[in-house]
């Protein structure tokens, strides 16, 4: 008899016989089943954690562990702690019958959701009776964050300011989401995954739809999308210049300024700060405003091209007064909801060419080897005139300034015209001085026939011009004076035929500048009747 019996008591019995003689093994043997209540494991398949949006079937298993006899009866399931169900089921309504005939060892979840998520385990019952229950067995259900919800601060955005986009959701799914997806338009922004997001500055590109989403690894949310309306205060794109010149006569003359504002803003114009009359069918003036759209490329908003137009045909003579039409020009905005008007300034001038040009000597008078005076030459221009000299040979004498200054010596070879020109961007004008260089006379004598005589003959070579001459004899006191007559930078000496002595005649030129070295001519009797000469000057 076997008393307390435990599974371990189970088996294959025999019995021996043992007296004094001997033993032996009983020829039959008795099997000896001991009935014990089964231990469970719960298992499933797939494994999880499955996502919700697969829309799987989950089969749970209640593995009997240990247990006699190891075919389970019936099974009870359990989620978090509750009976889910109980196999069979062989209730009296038709639905039940469907579970009457089935493994209960296994249970089937179909189209397994959210909902399906909690911690199963089982219970298994075999002829022994029910057996513990099993441990817990979690099955995680993965399922995607809910609908997201975008809002943006401040309300009011401003170029160049910062804008913060903040980004919610009430069910952040499973496992809890703490990543978000963003979008600008249809562009995804790779390096922002938080739910806030601050955009500084705030440029063209940030008036655009922005979406954003949840996401986790159950799948992603529904997205939510807001558009932000970017405002810009009135600045400028373009300024007037600081300075603008027009020609006198000029017959297409304008400025233009460009101002970025938006909401758009409206242009004005004032001349030295008065507005311009431009209602007026004969106005002076027009203007001609453009609104040009945004661009991406600089990152401009939207903004306003004004351009003040000069009605020459209005004004008298068709043209410009060089004196009372230059004024300061000004193209100013009005505000916009953002941000105060603007304005910029031009200094408008009346320009024309180099004329009236004068120099301060047109003749310089200068004695050679001494420094001539210098020359200063104006003209008037606007812009005002640059100025250059240079000699008649082509040589440039001096650029930028208008002083024509001769430093040093000169020569008779720097002397002539030397010319002025007054030059800006719309023309030149030229006007010249002489350099007039005096040098004493340089004589020389030579030989000649005049009318059928022999005759010495005295040229020079001087500036000024104005010439002298006297003859002599040298090595006698007394000039000559008889037999002679003056051309111009000539002195003609008609010679005597009967004087029989040798003789040496000197010739001296003079002008203002001074007397000339002498020059000299031998001439011996025989040469004088023989008409031979010979020069010693």
């Amino acid at each position: 008899m076997i008393k307390n019996s435990t599974r371990h008591d189970q088996g294959v019995y025999t019995c021996e016989l043992r007296n004094k003689v001997g033993s032996q093994e009983s020829n039959s043997a008795v099997y000896v089943a001991i009935y014990f209540k089964p231990i469970v494991q719960l298992t499933m398949e797939p494994p999880t954690p499955v996502s919700e949006l697969d829309r799987l079937n989950i089969t749970l298993m209640c593995k009997v562990e240990s247990g006699n006899p190891d075919i389970l009866q019936a099974v009870r399931w359990y989620l978090d702690g509750e009976l889910l169900k109980e196999l069979p089921d062989c209730g009296g309504n038709a639905t039940d019958y469907m579970f009457c005939d089935i493994d209960p060892s296994k249970l089937l979840l179909e189209d397994v959701g959210r909902s399906f998520h909690g911690n199963y385990s089982c219970e298994g019952m075999n002829e022994a009776g029910w057996g513990p229950l099993s441990p817990d067995e979690e099955l995680m259900v993965y399922y995607p964050p809910g609908a997201a919800s975008l809002v943006y601060e401040p309300m009011r955005v401003i170029k160049k300011s910062s804008v913060t986009l903040r980004c919610s959701v009430d069910d952040a799914g499973r496992p809890e989401t703490t990543t978000y997806r963003w979008l600008r338009g249809t562009h995804l922004i790779q390096d922002v995954t938080t739910a806030n997001w601050t955009i500084d500055p705030v440029t063209l590109e940030t008036e655009s739809n922005f979406t954003c989403l949840a996401y986790n690894k159950g799948g992603e949310g529904d997205p939510a999308t807001v558009y932000i309306e970017v405002s810009a205060p009135p600045t400028f794109i373009e300024r007037l210049p600081l300075y603008h010149g027009a020609l006198v006569n000029a017959s297409n003359i304008n400025i233009s300024c460009r101002v970025e504002c938006s909401p758009l803003c409206s242009m004005q114009w004032l001349k030295d700060g008065k507005l311009l009359n431009l209602n007026s069918s004969s106005s002076l003036y027009s203007v001609s405003n453009t609104v040009i759209p945004p661009d991406t490329r600089t990152s401009d908003f939207e903004s306003i091209r004004s351009m003040l137009m000069w009605n020459m045909s209005a004004w008298p003579g068709g043209q410009l007064d060089r004196i009372h039409d230059s004024a300061n020009y000004t193209c100013q905005s009005t505000h916009n909801e953002v941000g105060p008007g603007v304005r910029s300034s031009t200094a408008f001038r009346v320009e024309y060419p180099p004329e009236n040009i004068t120099v301060s000597n047109k003749i310089v008078n200068v004695t050679e080897g001494h420094i001539p005076e210098k020359v200063i030459c104006s003209a008037t221009a606007y812009p005002e005139a640059t100025y250059q000299w240079k000699h008649e040979s082509g040589t440039f004498i001096t650029k930028g300034n208008n002083a024509l200054i001769i430093s040093s010596p000169v020569s008779r070879t720097e002397g002539g015209n030397y010319t002025c020109e007054a030059i800006n961007r719309h023309g030149k004008i030229a006007q010249k001085t002489f350099i007039n260089v005096l040098y004493k006379p340089e004589c020389g004598i030579t030989q000649g026939e005049v009318d059928g005589k022999l005759a010495l003959i005295c040229a020079a070579h001087a500036n000024p011009r104005e010439v002298d001459f006297t003859w002599r004899i040298k090595n006698e006191n007394d000039t000559l004076e008889e037999n002679i007559e003056k051309k111009g930078l000539q002195s003609i000496l008609m010679l005597d035929s009967h004087v029989e002595n040798f003789r040496t005649y000197v010739c001296v030129a003079n002008n203002s500048e001074g007397p000339s070295v002498p020059c000299e001519r031998d001439v011996t009797p025989y040469q004088e009747k023989s008409s031979k000469f010979r020069d010693t000057g």
